[in-house]
């Protein structure tokens, strides 16, 4: 009687890595998909339309800064440093008004911000920059030319 040839059991030494790369392929899917819904709120922007036809803004409250940085509150010539105090007096009258800016374009931006600011600190709800409407949105402009 002679009896049968068993093999031994043998031990897998090699580890199979297509389940695991699957796995890995899968997850990277998922995050590459739901991360832009991550950021999507945080980022928003909405850029002016310069073409678009301007608002009627009925209650405006005008701030125009010439090119030698004088500052003009509703027509009347207005220090900077009495900006802020000027500002917050008439929004004291009219609380829902809109600061509307308009700046030369060679004006620089430095004297921007520092009205910017004075407008901010006096508690302006609603600010504006006003800008010219755009009459030939689709020919190139040249930026250097004086404005008439």
């Amino acid at each position: 009687m002679s009896s049968p040839l068993r093999q031994k059991p043998r031990i897998m030494t090699e580890i199979n890595m297509v389940p695991f790369t699957d796995v890995v392929l899968v997850l990277l899917v998922i995050f590459m998909v739901t991360t832009p819904f991550l950021f999507q709120g945080a980022f928003q922007v909405n850029l002016p339309k310069v073409a678009a036809p301007n608002a009627n803004v009925p209650e405006a409250i005008t701030m125009a800064v010439s090119t030698a940085g004088a500052v003009f509150l509703n027509g009347v010539e207005t220090p900077m440093t009495s900006l802020e105090s000027s500002l917050s007096a008439i929004l004291k009258e009219r609380p829902t008004a809109q600061v509307m800016i308009e700046a030369d374009r060679n004006v620089p931006h430095g004297t921007i911000m520092a009205v910017l600011s004075k407008a901010y600190a006096a508690g302006v709800p609603r600010l504006g920059i006003a800008v010219e409407q755009d009459s030939n949105p689709g020919a190139p402009k040249d930026e250097t030319a004086p404005n008439p």
